[in-house]
This record gives C-alpha cells, structure tokens and sequence, in this order.
C-alpha cells in the first residue's frame, strides 16, 4: 500500500496538486494540517481517501486536532505537531505517541522534512509543500508498506 504524505500547504492548491501528482499511485493521502481545507480539496479533486488535522493556520476551521488509525498492522498517530512544540524537539510529541502506542507519528509544522526513531517509534515529517525551509519548492513523502515491513521516501518538488 502506498501512502502519499505532505502538509503545511496553506492555501497553495497548485503545489498540493503538483505533489499529489508526483506521488504516483496511491492508495491514501495524509495531510498533516495547515490547510485542513486543502486536503478536502484534493481528496475530492484526485478521488482519493484523505486522512487529515487542522494545524495553527487552521482558525476557525472544524476539524480533527488528531487522528489515530492503523495501516497493516501499523498503529499511526496524526497531529500538526504545534500542540506538541515540535520547533524545539520531539520530547512531548514521543510521550503522546507512547501513551497512544503507535509505531509512526505523521506531522507537520516545522516546514522541515526528515524522520527520526526513537525508541522504536517513526517520527515522520514531510516538510511544507508550499513553503519548505530544506527544499526550495517544497517537498513530500511517500510511506509504501509490504506487509510488516514499510519504507519511507522524500521528495522535492520539481
């Protein structure tokens, strides 16, 4: 199963577009806040199933602040990640995802794209498609799982 991930969109339609786009074949796209709307929008635009939070950007918009679901056997806990101060570490974001344990974390927030394990658990961030501070047009990532096993890739926007 393959699995296209970004976040931090903000409105920017076209990036978003672009990076569904790029992604392939999948078979879910998660949207890790800031612009839940986006990801309304391109779930219907692409016909795809979109797992999605509201983000800090996203004042005034109803919308899940997390989401907890499972993907072959992997438990995934999906948050923006500005609830969890994650500009200055993943120390809160590591006891919620203990207390919910899951085995990925998806969020946002940063702008950053990267992934770190700690203690066993995937911290997995894609990076903003519209304003990314690693990659000059932004950037997204793609989860593919095979059974137990899964791998991670990282994408900048061409």
């Amino acid at each position: 199963m393959r699995v296209g991930i970004l976040s931090d969109s903000h409105g920017n339609l076209e990036q978003a577009k672009r990076a569904v786009s790029e992604m392939g074949k999948i078979e879910l796209l998660i949207h890790a806040g800031d612009y839940y709307r986006d990801a309304l929008y391109l779930s219907d635009h692409f016909g795809l199933e979109v797992k999605a939070v509201v983000g800090n950007c996203d004042r005034g918009t109803k919308g899940p602040l997390e989401e907890l679901f499972e993907i072959m056997g992997h438990r995934i806990y999906l948050t923006h990640g500005h609830l969890y101060g994650v500009k200055h570490g993943l120390l809160r974001l590591h006891y919620r995802a203990r207390e919910a344990g899951v085995d990925i974390v998806i969020f946002g927030h940063t702008h950053m794209a990267g992934q770190e394990r700690v203690e066993g658990i995937l911290f997995l961030n894609p990076g903003s498609v519209a304003w990314s501070r690693l990659a000059e047009n932004g950037s997204f990532a793609v989860l593919e799982f095979d059974g137990p096993e899964y791998t991670v890739a990282f994408f900048e926007l061409p």
